[in-house]
Formats: structure tokens, sequence, C-alpha cells
């Protein structure tokens, strides 16, 4: 897959992820109001880890390699997106474990989520900003301060 390729596939996770995203924050706040929704928001929250572990599986299976072939920078790039991805996985872990616990409140399993939504959203424009720009991951060949004579 050509970088231009992987930029554009991940961009296209990264919307689907935020309408996702969007869902679960709305099942949320509804929880923080009427603690018996609490079933819906963990509904959706199983959904969302799963189809965010997918993405995740996805970036270091194609944007991963793709970083450290893409300029000098690249391996230190794909070693922070390989530990990004480790934080996540254990986010991820942690809040299911919360899920799944019936001791877990409604109201904390609610804010824990929005904690999450919040760092997801951050985390998604850090790196569609330093990693996914278009600058970066190009199908074309540049020179930058190339002289010829």
């Amino acid at each position: 897959m050509d970088p231009g390729q992987v930029r554009v596939r991940i961009l296209e996770e990264h919307v689907e992820l935020r309408g996702l995203l969007a869902r679960l924050q709305r099942a949320a706040l509804a929880v923080t109001e009427t603690p018996s929704l609490s079933g819906a928001l963990r509904t959706e929250l199983e959904q969302f880890m799963s189809r965010f572990s997918d993405h995740l599986a996805l970036e270091d299976e194609i944007l991963v390699p793709t970083l450290r072939n893409i300029d000098a920078w690249g391996e230190e790039r794909a070693r922070r997106v390989e530990l990004e991805h480790a934080e996540q996985r254990a986010t991820i872990r942690a809040l299911l474990d919360g899920l799944r616990d019936p001791n877990v409140a409604a109201a904390q399993l609610a804010q824990d989520v929005l904690a999450l939504a919040a760092e997801l959203h951050t985390d998604m424009a850090h790196e569609e900003e330093a990693v996914l720009h278009e600058d970066l991951l190009r199908d074309d060949v540049v020179a930058i301060d190339l002289q010829t004579g």
C-alpha cells in the first residue's frame, strides 16, 4: 500500500471512529442523567472497544511499517505510535474490566467513558497532524532544497 493510500484509509477509519465515539458519548451522558440506562452504555462501549481494537491492529499492520520507511524520523514516529497503542490497549483493558465488574457504579463508568472519548479525540487530532499529514504520507518523491544545474 502506498503512503497516500495508508493515509486515506486511516483517515476514513478516524471518521468512522468519531461517529462511534459520538454515540458512546451520548450514551454516557444519558447515564449521568438516568443511571438505569447503563445497559445501553455497556453495549455501546463493548461495540466501540471491539471496533477500536480492530483500528489499532490496522494501524499496526499498515501505518507503523509505512512510517518506518518514510524518512529519517520514521523509526521514531513508528515507535511513538506503538507506545501510544500500548497505552490505549491498557486503557481498553481497564475499561472492559470496569464494564464487567458489577461493583463499578454506572456513573463512574459513564465518567470513564467520557474521559476516554475526550482523550481519543485529542489523540486522533494529534495523529492526523503528526503522522498522517499529507506532507508526510505522500506518494510522490520530493527533494527539498535540491539544486540542479
